[in-house]
C-alpha cells in the first residue's frame, strides 16, 4: 500500500496539450494587471485575479460548454470576491469569516460536483472569498470590486474564445482542417450539468465542518491569515476517496513547504510591481503546465503565485509571509485528514473507495 502511495505521489503524468490552456490563463491574468498597473490601481490587483482564473475552468471541454463552465464558475469567483468584501467590513473580520465561508463552500460544493466542473471543488472560489475577507475595506470598494471581476471574466472568455477561434483557422490554413469545435464529443461525465451526487450530508462534513474547524483553531492560535487554513482544509475534498484525499492533503503539505522556499527566494530580491506581475504570469503557466500531471510540482508554482498577488495589492514583510502559508497550509491539511480519518464509514457508503 505504501508502494502505492509513493507511485501516486511520484508519478508525473504525460503531457496532454496543456500550453494552449497554459498561455491562455497566463495572459488573462497578465493583460488585467498591467491595466492596474499603468492605471496606479494594483490595490485592485486581487479583483482582477481571481475573477481571470475563471480561463482554467472546462480545459478539455469543446468551447461551447468551455465557456458556459467558465461563465458559470466565473460567476462564482465574482459572488466570492463582493461577499470577502462584505465581510471584511466588519472590524471582526477573521471571526466572520469562518461561518460565511463554511456556508458558501457547502452550497458552492454542492453546485460544482453537480455541474461536474474541472478543476473540481471550490478551491478558488474559497481562496477568493477569504483573500478579499481577510483585507481591510470600505463600502465604496464594493463598485470596483465588482466592475475589475466582470472585467477580468469577460476578459477570459474572450480570449477562450478567440484563441479557439485562432486555432481552428490555423489548422485549416495548414491544410488539417477538422469540424468546427461546436460538433466535437465530449467524453461521456465531462460536460457541466452531468456530475454524481451525493448525500447532503457529505458536503457538510467535507466542507462545513472542515472550515468550522480550521478557521476556528487558525483564528485562535493568531497565525496571520488564517484563511490560509480554510483554503487548505477544502484542497483534499474534492477528492472523491479517502485514498484520493490523503494522497490530495500530503502533497498539498509537502508542495507548498517546498513552494514557500522558492517564494522566499523571488521576494527577496525586492521585486518592482512589474516584477511581481511578470513573476505571477509566469507562475501561472507553471502552474497550468503541470497541475494535472503531478500536483506537488504544481505546487512550486501555485504557492508563489498566490503570494505574489498578495503581495501587489498589499505587501508584507517576506519572512511572514512564507511563515504564515506553512503553518496555516499544514494546519489546515491535519484538519482535512483528521475528519477522513474519524468519518471515513460513516461518508464514504457512497463513495468509491
Amino acid at each position: 500500500m505504501m508502494g502505492s502511495f509513493l507511485r501516486d505521489f511520484l508519478r508525473i503524468h504525460p503531457a496532454r496539450g496543456e500550453w494552449t490552456v497554459a498561455i491562455r490563463a497566463a495572459l488573462s491574468v497578465l493583460l488585467p494587471l498591467l491595466a492596474l498597473w499603468a492605471t496606479g490601481r494594483l490595490e485592485w490587483a486581487m479583483y482582477a485575479s481571481f475573477g481571470a482564473l475563471s480561463s482554467i475552468f472546462g480545459r478539455t471541454l469543446p468551447l461551447p460548454q468551455r465557456l458556459r463552465a467558465q461563465g458559470e464558475a466565473g460567476f462564482t469567483l465574482v459572488a466570492a470576491i463582493l461577499i470577502g468584501v462584505t465581510v471584511a467590513l466588519s472590524p471582526v473580520r477573521e471571526w466572520v469569516l469562518i461561518p460565511v465561508a463554511a456556508v458558501f463552500a457547502t452550497g458552492m460544493a454542492v453546485v460544482a460536483h453537480r455541474r461536474n466542473w474541472h478543476p473540481p471543488g471550490v478551491l478558488f472560489q474559497v481562496f477568493a472569498l477569504g483573500a478579499c475577507a481577510s483585507t481591510p475595506h470600505v463600502v465604496a470598494d464594493l463598485a470596483p470590486a465588482a466592475l475589475v471581476s466582470i472585467a477580468a471574466l469577460a476578459l477570459s472568455l474572450a480570449l477562450t474564445y478567440l484563441t479557439s477561434l485562432a486555432r481552428h483557422l490555423w489548422r485549416r490554413r495548414a491544410g488539417r482542417a477538422t469540424p468546427a469545435w461546436p460538433r466535437q464529443t465530449p467524453a461521456p461525465g465531462t460536460l457541466p450539468g452531468d456530475g454524481p451526487e451525493w448525500p447532503l450530508r457529505h458536503y457538510v462534513v467535507r466542507y462545513a465542518v472542515g472550515i468550522a474547524l480550521a478557521g476556528v483553531l487558525a483564528t485562535a492560535v493568531g497565525v496571520g491569515h488564517p484563511y490560509w487554513a480554510i483554503v487548505s482544509v477544502v484542497v483534499p475534498m474534492a477528492a472523491p476517496t479517502a485514498a484520493a484525499r490523503t494522497l490530495r492533503g500530503v502533497q498539498r503539505v509537502v508542495g507548498t513547504l517546498a513552494g514557500v522556499l522558492v517564494t522566499w527566494v523571488l521576494l527577496s530580491f525586492s521585486p518592482s510591481p512589474l516584477a511581481l506581475i511578470l513573476i505571477v504570469t509566469a507562475m501561472q503557466v507553471g502552474a497550468e503546465l503541470f497541475v494535472g500531471r503531478n500536483y506537488t510540482v504544481s505546487l512550486l508554482f501555485i504557492t508563489p503565485l498566490a503570494l505574489c498577488m498578495v503581495q501587489l495589492g498589499h505587501p508584507l514583510p517576506v519572512a511572514q509571509l512564507v511563515s504564515d502559508r506553512a503553518i496555516e497550509t499544514v494546519l489546515g491539511v491535519a484538519v482535512a485528514l483528521a475528519l477522513t480519518l474519524v468519518t471515513r464509514e460513516r461518508r464514504q457508503r457512497g463513495d468509491a473507495d
